[in-house]
């Protein structure tokens, strides 16, 4: 820096400049922060948002940012003093003492001399202090603004007009919060506001709490802890506080799950606690509307084949769905396909796919029900369309090649103009439609197979008014029945154990304030279920098994005009399930 005479008469301007802001009002006592916008070459700016004029604007040079020392007093409350005797200009910053010598071209920091390269510079006869050098002795935060061209500043006051440290040590942060009220009730929610802070303004880096619970279930005095470190590794203190739990119910642990765990979340609980709440509670009313529309042709018998063959065959005129579930319990991988043939020597027929879901094989069974059942509640996809010519036989899907162990899950929804045969068939691997006539049919195995007489049940439920826990039971074969049909190839009575492929949509009407709960209790379960258009798995991961806990489909509050659940049953999940209606008070 060049020190010289045109330096000292910018020193005499800054003493006489210091303290002329013209907008910023004389504080008797600083404010806790100051924050302040100064905008590159504008003698406009902002001091905690009110418009002020400063004596000379913020500058850039070589990357560099220079603030006017002229406004430091009235913008950060740092005090500038000029001592005539010797020429000099003294800033007390919180951190040290600065002092410009003039007479003698020096610049010190607690009476030691530094390096003044890059400190300062003069500029229209004014002193300006660079930003980053500035900050090692004040600690703001600084954010240097290139797209709105300026500077914005946070300053946290020390409280004092002295510096606080020759070494300008990092201020521990401040541990503090509150609760929302002076008393609780017994599992009433308790909510915390956490007003931590950093003096300097670093960040808060870690939070730890000590007895913070977000309900208590017994009457007495609760101490809850905070502790805080700052990104400079500084601990707070601890700051406690006595949460007083007066002996009124409110909620108990089992409810209080109910009302606050989010939804979608799997709530272990043990059994004894799952049968006292959710046992022996009432159905609620409803409406059961089957369509027959749609036949469902199931084929999942035998469930795991031993050997290759037709899995089972149907015919289609109009609407079906088609469903199959198998697992290779071969040593040899196997391709798995649904071959369908035109009988008509005459007509080709063309097949409309309006809906479907499938999933690659895979060894776990829950994880394929689950994923093809996710893909095919979606909805309706964009309509796929095949010909078939007459007398033709053709892939209508050909699975990949899965390997011994692996298992598959595939839900169609197909339309034809015309009769055609769909054909399930594990076929050798990479096997061609020319030897398609020479696989033989599989036998029964006890597992579900047959043509249904319907893929759609409708449930209209009343569940606008009930005051205690209710619930709906779905595969139970008793308050739901099962559909029915017949075996294509054994000709026999055939019974959808389950209703595996059956599509269930219920619809509530001006549903009450209520929590809707999944809880299994026919063994392992996963699956989703569609809640007003969207998914909700159950669990969120992983499986459930009966009597463990439950899953929180959705909640209702009252105001909704209707709510409408769209299930499946996924393969590899056991059956019944409950779904549960949980009533909600204002709580």
């Amino acid at each position: 820096m060049d020190w010289n005479n045109k330096w000292l008469v910018g020193l005499l301007s800054l003493v006489f400049a210091v303290g002329s802001v013209t907008a910023v009002p004389v504080r008797a006592a600083a404010p806790e922060s100051t924050s302040a916008l100064m905008y590159y070459g504008d003698l406009e700016g902002y001091v905690n948002g009110e418009k002020v004029t400063l004596p000379a604007p913020v500058t850039q040079i070589d990357h560099r940012t220079y603030l006017p020392a002229a406004a430091l007093p009235d913008v950060l409350g740092i005090p500038v003093k000029w001592e005539p005797a010797n020429s000099s200009v003294q800033i007390t910053t919180p951190a040290a003492f600065l002092s410009f010598d003039i007479a003698a071209n020096k610049l010190s920091v607690n009476g030691e001399n530094v390096s003044s390269e890059d400190a300062a510079i003069i500029l229209d006869d004014r002193l300006y202090l660079e930003l980053t050098w500035l900050n090692r002795y004040i600690s703001y935060k600084a954010t240097v603004n290139e797209e709105l061209q300026r500077i914005e500043l946070l300053y946290i006051h020390h409280g004092s007009t002295g510096f606080h440290n020759d070494t300008m040590p990092n201020t521990k942060p401040v541990a503090k919060f509150t609760v929302d009220k002076q008393k609780y009730r017994l599992g009433e929610p308790i909510r915390y506001t956490d007003l931590s802070y950093d003096p300097d303004g670093d960040t808060l880096t870690n939070v730890e709490w000590t007895g913070k619970a977000e309900a208590i279930f017994e009457p007495g005095l609760f101490k809850v802890s905070l502790q805080v470190t700052d990104s400079r590794g500084t601990v707070s203190e601890v700051y406690s506080h006595n949460v007083e739990i007066v002996n009124e119910p409110f909620l108990d642990p089992f409810q209080y799950k109910i009302y606050h765990e989010p939804v979608g979340t799997f709530v272990k609980e043990e059994e004894a606690t799952l049968r006292k709440y959710l046992r022996g509670i009432p159905q609620l009313h409803k409406e059961v509307t089957v369509h027959d529309d749609r036949p469902l042709i199931v084929s999942d018998s035998p469930e795991t084949f031993e050997s290759k063959g037709y899995l089972y065959q149907e015919k289609v005129n109009g609407k079906a769905r088609l469903y199959a579930d198998h697992v290779n319990g071969m040593k040899e991988k196997v391709q798995f396909a649904i071959v369908v043939r035109n009988p008509n020597p005459d007509k080709s027929v063309t097949i409309k796919t309006t809906r479907h879901g499938e999933v690659y094989p895979s060894i776990y069974a829950n994880l394929i029900g689950n994923e093809a059942s996710v893909e095919f509640l979606q909805g309706e996809q964009k309509p796929d369309t095949m010909v078939v010519g007459p007398m033709q036989t053709a892939y209508y899907k050909k699975m990949p090649e899965f390997f011994p162990g692996q298992g598959m899950n595939v839900i169609y929804d197909v339309e034809t103009d015309g009769e055609v045969y769909f054909s399930f068939v594990a076929m050798d691997a990479g096997a061609g439609l020319d030897s398609i006539g020479s696989y033989p049919q599989l036998e029964y195995n006890g597992h579900v197979r047959g043509t249904f007489d319907s893929s759609d049940v409708t449930w209209n439920v009343y569940a606008s008014s009930f005051d205690q826990p209710s619930s709906l039971a779905i595969g139970d074969g008793i308050t739901d029945t099962f559909v029915t049909g017949t075996d294509f190839f054994m000709k026999k009575d055939s019974l959808n154990l389950g209703n595996y492929g059956v599509v269930y949509n219920i619809h509530i009407d001006n549903p009450r304030k209520m929590a809707i709960l999944l809880l299994p209790r026919g063994g392992v379960f996963r699956g989703p279920f569609e809640i007003d258009g969207k998914i909700v798995l159950a669990p969120p991961s992983g499986i459930m098994m009966d009597y463990q806990g439950y899953t929180i489909l959705a909640r209702t509050d009252g105001t909704e005009p209707a709510l409408d659940i769209e299930f499946t049953p996924p393969a590899g999940s056991a059956f019944p399930v409950d779904v549960i209606f949980y009533p909600l008070e204002n709580k």
